[in-house]
């Protein structure tokens, strides 16, 4: 998930391709992929000078810019109705990809799992049900399962369902605890090489066999009664496991407002600074649970609250129980299963939600305790098998918040052709991809311009970090395949944005021939 979305400006960058037909169409059925490389021979048009060349003073005139002279790019384009690379710059060269890796994620788990894959919770009675009471814990018992948020309207009242269902058949009391098993997935719930200080963040949170929420909580404060006075906060949903240490004032009317966060992570201790102004309307942002596994417990035992059972005891994480149970001691009261994988993949891909990537790189683990270390080598090797080369990617975690993660514009153009060649893998995939002007990171990138709507791609976005890769439908009717990375550069990002539109624009209006 990234933490703001980047207005892109207009750039005075001419584009003098030959327009072809304006009717949005989808791409013509593509041949076999080619090799590239950074010295491959470009296409001709028939009218004398080669489309090549023409599509190369284009692109290297976008990059020539001032707002490009300190960074790191690396570009290929590549034709997928003939194989033929079009443009190339840079194509091997590893640079941090941020939020494109999820393209990777994607493509690997709908290969390996399937788009139809959905993540089963089960709830477990651990004792005997007599006369309505529960005589002892329930257990959750969870593997992975991201969809239980408002981005799934099907999914946001699970909880609620489950509890009326235990009431359906007869349960008024629980006499223990709701527990929370969280040990098909190993823990960590963070990736590799992902800032400290991302951690408190909607983006930082941490990912688990039980989710709830995305695993945060809305913080909402407002002004005091007098300037000086603490102000009012509060945090919802409820049962979130936080401590809060609160720093934050009430001040004078007219004053600016701030509002900030800040938690070390491993502990719970959430300090919220900055000021409200006596007369500022509420301020609100979003932060990251300590451990989801709990959160998403105390959140079942407020629904069976709710629907008229009595729970005795908490809801907690069952590594806070004296004697862990065993859910094959018990008796399965309800198994549920998540939105399907093309539906995550979509929500994914659309918002650059950090947690789902992580989830699904997991899950390609298929061997409890599940890890994050072995469903990365399960991603590669699949996307070995699908036609990525060896040694054009380094993945340590499967959303690309992880400095530490490395990707090719090859790698990239690799999967995504991959992707396109097989008969499983492209509908959905093109349908779970943004668009640029539609829903999603690409909703005000390219509007009004010919290529609304004829690119399909995802963002990638982080500090001195700018990266897009994706599908191009031509006027021409020509289906490509890009991949854009820029690194250290040191203007606004949105300087870059507006140089990959123009680059974009170039791809639109590309003639065929």
């Amino acid at each position: 998930m990234i933490p703001r979305r980047l207005r892109a400006v207009a750039l005075g960058v001419a584009v003098s391709f030959g327009a072809g037909c304006a009717t949005a169409r989808p791409p013509a059925p593509a041949g076999s992929t080619a090799p590239a490389s950074d010295t491959a021979a470009p296409p001709t048009t028939g009218h004398g000078e080669g489309r090549g060349p023409v599509l190369a003073r284009a692109i290297d005139g976008v990059l020539a810019s001032p707002a490009f002279a300190r960074a790191s790019v690396g570009l290929v384009v590549q034709s997928l109705a003939t194989g033929e690379t079009l443009y190339r710059r840079n194509g091997q060269t590893w640079l941090v990809p941020a939020s494109t890796m999820k393209v990777l994620t994607a493509v690997a788990a709908a290969q390996r799992l399937g788009w139809n894959y959905r993540f089963e919770t089960r709830l477990v009675a651990l004792g005997p049900v007599v006369d309505g009471v529960l005589d002892g814990d329930l257990l959750v018992v969870g593997t992975g399962d991201p969809t239980i948020n408002a981005r799934h309207p099907s999914r946001v009242d699970v909880l609620d369902a489950w509890a009326a269902a235990l009431r359906a058949q007869g349960i008024r009391r629980i006499a223990g605890h709701v527990i929370g098993d969280d040990r098909l997935v190993e823990p960590i719930g963070w990736g590799i090489g992902w800032a400290w200080d991302d951690l408190v963040e909607d983006y930082g949170a941490p990912y688990g066999a039980l989710q709830y929420n995305e695993n945060v909580v809305r913080l909402t404060m407002g002004p005091g009664v007098t300037p000086g006075a603490p102000p009012v906060f509060y945090l919802s949903p409820a049962e979130h496991g936080l401590l809060v240490d609160l720093q934050a004032t009430t001040a004078a009317v007219g004053a600016p407002a701030s509002l900030s966060a800040v938690r070390q992570p491993g502990t719970r201790l959430l300090e919220i600074r900055g000021q409200v102004p006596l007369d500022g309307a509420p301020m609100s942002t979003t932060v990251a649970v300590p451990n989801p596994t709990q959160f998403f417990a105390g959140q079942l035992r407020q629904a069976l609250l709710r629907h008229g059972i009595e729970v005795s005891g908490a809801g907690i994480d069952v590594d806070e129980a004296s004697d862990p149970p065993r859910a094959s001691d018990g008796t399965t009261l309800l198994v549920d299963q998540s939105a399907p994988l093309s539906d995550i993949a979509a929500a994914m891909l659309a918002w650059s939600i950090n947690v789902y990537a992580e989830t699904l790189v997991v899950a390609l683990d298929q061997t409890p305790p599940a890890t994050a270390a072995d469903g990365l080598d399960v991603l590669r090797s699949t996307l070995e098998a699908l036609g990525v080369p060896r040694g054009t990617f380094l993945t340590r975690d499967g959303s690309g918040l992880s400095r530490n993660d490395y990707l090719s514009a090859d790698a990239l153009v690799a999967t995504l052709a991959g992707a396109w060649h097989s008969p499983t893998l492209r509908g959905p995939l093109m349908e779970a991809l943004p668009f640029a002007g539609g829903p999603g990171t690409l909703q005000r990138r390219l509007a009004g311009t010919p290529a609304a709507g004829r690119v399909r791609a995802k963002t990638g976005s982080m500090s001195n970090v700018r990266s897009l890769a994706g599908y191009v439908d031509s006027l021409a009717g020509e289906p490509l395949v890009f991949a854009f990375l820029a690194n250290g550069f040191d203007v606004r990002a949105s300087e870059i944005d507006a140089g990959v539109d123009a680059l974009l624009q170039a791809l639109v209006a590309l003639p065929r021939d």
